[in-house]
């Protein structure tokens, strides 16, 4: 995109407090924030907001080396992780309980909303796959065990298409700024 998206503004505060702030208002018990470029940027926006950091060196590898720094700080004893993006300053509290609500009802591997079919984020994973996580190619992410564990997976239907939506675009960001 050209900037540091997480401190773009969205309805008076930057993705990332957005984002942090749906978080710490949903079911999830923790919030673990992984930092890369900007690491002091990103911690002195979030300020005193009840969050763990944990800083991703490798920043540059992209998305696979975020999801690994996190699942590293993650407290142990814990069952499952949701994966939100800062990207997505849409996603709102209702909709991360929703995904949540799902893991807590139906214990499976993966919990993935979906909108008019389509798969979005964040989604959560049962760390009985941490291993597999941990070894994920990086260049496909998450989508090789996503499919792996297709029948183990369910899917919510989100009632909104921002679980679709990211900011990966200078347009992206002009239209969400239309909007």
């Amino acid at each position: 995109m050209g900037t540091f998206k997480q401190l773009l503004d969205f309805e008076g505060k930057t993705f990332v407090e957005r984002c942090v702030d749906e978080l710490l208002a949903s079911k999830a018990n923790e919030v673990i924030v992984v930092t890369g470029h900007r690491d002091d940027d990103v911690r002195r926006t979030i300020g005193e907001r009840e969050v763990r950091f944990a800083h991703n060196a490798e920043y540059r590898s992209g998305m696979a080396g975020s999801i690994l720094c996190g699942l590293s700080a993650v407290a142990p004893g814990t069952e499952a992780v949701l994966i939100s993006l800062a990207d997505q300053p849409q996603i709102t509290a209702p909709v991360i309980d929703q995904v949540v609500d799902a893991y807590l009802t139906h214990r499976p591997s993966i919990v993935v909303p979906r909108y008019s079919g389509r798969k979005g984020h964040p989604i959560i994973i049962d760390l009985k796959l941490k291993d597999e996580v941990f070894k994920m190619d990086p260049a496909e992410g998450l989508r090789r065990i996503v499919r792996r564990y297709s029948g183990e997976t369910v899917y919510v239907e989100a009632a909104t298409d921002a679980i679709l939506t990211d900011f990966d675009y200078p347009e992206d960001y002009r239209a969400l700024k239309r909007a």
